[in-house]
């Protein structure tokens, strides 16, 4: 990061845009909202630029980062749910080596099933061990971190993700991880919504879901995908996948054939 200290007003502005998110295809029918971001590819570098259009995973990223993809279990399992979805939407086989295959040639493409966004725009560990302070050392905006959430919070971050799920109306809004609950309300102004209690339990292991619903879209907060307490096992990310099912058709995983 440059020695250049971004003001408030600079830092927000960056933050209410795509920058952040893995991205693929927005007019998807279902959207993954993680935390916070990982791995991570933007820079705080001045002029901070807002990045105007979602990013995907096209063919040119998935060269560059080749030898990486193999390591981000957390996308692999979105692939998992992703292509359970899909099996059960139109009637297919799931197979060992169709999550695979999702993953290395459909996952958050710019003409793909699904969309990826996050609460917040930065990392909350660059690299697991370097402190928040001492990576942002300087930025008067971001240390302590709660400012930096803060910012987040009641500045144009949400509002740009509540803006951007309005626009683009998905179907769903896969949400991950029950300890952001707090946040993915305030984020999609669901304050007002009364939540329905799911329950999933493709075997002995019963996962708690809420789900909101409001004007054509659902919103699903989910237990994370990784830890002792999330959705970390084939089982439950299947079931998850076959799940979603029940609120898609074959046509949310229509792919154009020259877009493919």
């Amino acid at each position: 990061m440059e020695n250049a200290v971004f003001t408030r007003s600079e830092l927000d502005g960056y933050f209410a845009s795509y920058v952040g998110m893995e991205g693929g295809n927005p007019g998807a029918s279902v959207w993954f909202c993680d935390g916070s971001p990982h791995p991570w590819f933007e820079h705080l570098t001045a002029p901070l630029r807002p990045r105007t259009a979602p990013p995907a995973w096209d063919a040119a990223f998935r060269t560059t980062y080749r030898e990486s993809l193999g390591k981000w279990m957390g996308h692999q399992h979105i692939a998992r749910i992703m292509a359970a979805a899909r099996a059960e939407v139109l009637g297919l086989p799931l197979y060992a080596t169709d999550c695979q295959q999702y993953y290395e040639q459909q996952l958050y493409g710019p003409w793909g099933a699904e969309f990826k966004l996050s609460l917040f725009p930065l990392p909350l560990h660059l690299d697991g061990l370097t402190p928040w302070s001492k990576v942002f050392r300087g930025q008067r905006e971001l240390v302590p971190k709660q400012r930096y959430l803060d910012l987040c919070r009641h500045g144009g971050r949400f509002r740009f993700l509540s803006e951007i799920c309005t626009r683009w109306q998905p179907k769903l809004v896969v949400c991950l991880g029950h300890r952001h609950t707090e946040d993915f309300i305030r984020a999609f102004a669901l304050g007002d919504v009364v939540a329905e209690e799911l329950l999933l339990q493709p075997a002995d292991q019963a996962k708690h879901l809420r789900m909101f619903k409001r004007r054509g879209t659902g919103w699903i907060i989910c237990p994370a995908l990784a830890g002792t307490s999330g959705m970390n096992s084939d089982a439950l990310l299947n079931a998850f996948g076959r799940l979603l099912a029940t609120y898609l058709n074959p046509s949310d995983f229509h792919i154009p054939k020259d877009r493919g």
